[in-house]
C-alpha cells in the first residue's frame, strides 16, 4: 500500500514537472520574434489595400511604447480601442468611414498590434488609463469620444469612470463588463500556464510551413499567399501568442465571474445620455440578453441592436457600424 502511494506521488510529481517544463518552453517560444520593420511593411500594405490614408506612429507611455493610427481631421477626436488580441488596423474599414468627418485615433493596447508586450502587473485598468491619457496628451486631444469593442469596451468604460471630465461621449460595441458571467474559455485562463499552451497551438496554426521559433526562410516568405490584410494579421498573430492575451484576461476575473472593478455599469451612470451601445442580436460570445436586464436603469442610454450581426460586427460590417456611430454623434445632445 505504501509502495503504491509512493508510486502515485512520484507519478504526480513527474506529471507536474513535465507540465511546468512544457509551460516554461511555451513562455520562451511566445516571445516577440517578428522584426518591427517587417510588421510596419505589412501594415502599410494592408492600409493601402483598405484605402485608408492614416499615419502610423509610436507614443511612449509609462507602461511601454504603444502604436497608434491617426486618420481624418475635424474638431472632435474619436478614439477607437480594439478588443482582445485585435489591433487598430483590424478596424481599418471602420476607421476609413469615420475619418470622413472626424479625427480618428486607433490605439494598439499593450500586447497587441505593434505596441510593446504587456509588462505591467495586476489588473490592467490603471495601465490602460495611463495609455489613453498619454496618447491624448501627446496628440493634444480634448473632449474625447471613446469607441471600444469587446475588451476594448471595458477599457473605454474604465477610462470614462476614472476621467469623466475628459470623455464627451462613449460608444460601446458588444462590450465586456455589462454581465458578470464570462465565457468558459476565459475561466480556463485562470489555470496557470494553460493559455500559454493554447497560444503555442494557435501560433503553430498561424505559422507558415518552414517556420520554427520565429524563423522563416525567404523562400517560404515569398510563397505566402493571401491579401495584404491576411498577411498583416498572420504576422501580428505570430508576434504575440493568444496565451499572453488570455493571461491578461485572467487578471479581470474571479472564478465564474468578473471582478467588481471589471464592470462597466458605473460608466453608464456617469455619462448619462452620452452613451451608445451597439450589439448584434447574434452575438454568441457576449449575448446582449445577459446584460440587457440592467440597462433599464439608464433611461438616457441609446441601444442599437443590429439584426443578423455577431460579435465581430465592426470588422465585418463597417458600413452599418459607422452609420450608427455617426448618427449618434450628430444627434442633439449626442
Amino acid at each position: 500500500m505504501r509502495r503504491s502511494k509512493l508510486g502515485l506521488a512520484s507519478g504526480l510529481g513527474l506529471s507536474l514537472f513535465g507540465y511546468a517544463s512544457l509551460v516554461a518552453w511555451a513562455r520562451r517560444t511566445l516571445v516577440i520574434d517578428t522584426p518591427l520593420v517587417e510588421l510596419r511593411g505589412a501594415l502599410a500594405g494592408w492600409l493601402a489595400e483598405a484605402n485608408l490614408n492614416a499615419t502610423s506612429r509610436f507614443i511612449h507611455t509609462p507602461v511601454g511604447r504603444v502604436h497608434v493610427l491617426v486618420a481624418g481631421q475635424g474638431r472632435e477626436a474619436v478614439v477607437l480601442i480594439p478588443g482582445l488580441g485585435a489591433s487598430a488596423a483590424d478596424f481599418a474599414d471602420l476607421i476609413a468611414r469615420l475619418a470622413v468627418d472626424h479625427l480618428v485615433i486607433g490605439i494598439d493596447l499593450p500586447g497587441t498590434g505593434l505596441s510593446d508586450p504587456v509588462g505591467f502587473p495586476g489588473h490592467p485598468q490603471d495601465a490602460w488609463n495611463q495609455v489613453m491619457t498619454t496618447v491624448a496628451d501627446q496628440l493634444g486631444l480634448t473632449g474625447l469620444t471613446l469607441i471600444g469593442h469587446s475588451l476594448g469596451g471595458l477599457a473605454a468604460g474604465a477610462y470614462a469612470i476614472a476621467h469623466p471630465e475628459r470623455v464627451s461621449k462613449l460608444v460601446l460595441i458588444s462590450p465586456v463588463g455589462l454581465d458578470r458571467r464570462i465565457p468558459l474559455l476565459w475561466n480556463l485562463s485562470m489555470v496557470p500556464g494553460l493559455m500559454h499552451l493554447r497560444g503555442l497551438y494557435q501560433r503553430s496554426i498561424a505559422s507558415p510551413p518552414g517556420r520554427f521559433r520565429g524563423w522563416t526562410s525567404p523562400g517560404v516568405q515569398r510563397r505566402q499567399a493571401g491579401s495584404a490584410g491576411e498577411r498583416y494579421r498572420r504576422q501580428v498573430s505570430l508576434r504575440f501568442g493568444s496565451g499572453a492575451d488570455l493571461e491578461l484576461i485572467s487578471r479581470l476575473l474571479r472564478p465564474l465571474e468578473l471582478r467588481p472593478e471589471s464592470r462597466l455599469l458605473p460608466a453608464l451612470g456617469l455619462l448619462s445620455g452620452r452613451v451608445q451601445l451597439i450589439w448584434g442580436d447574434r452575438d454568441h460570445r457576449l449575448p446582449l440578453q445577459r446584460a440587457q436586464r440592467d440597462l433599464g436603469y439608464f433611461p438616457g442610454l441609446r441601444l442599437d441592436v443590429v439584426p443578423g450581426a455577431g460579435h465581430l460586427l465592426p470588422v465585418l460590417e463597417p458600413d452599418r457600424t459607422a452609420r450608427l456611430i455617426s448618427d449618434f454623434l450628430a444627434a442633439p445632445g449626442g
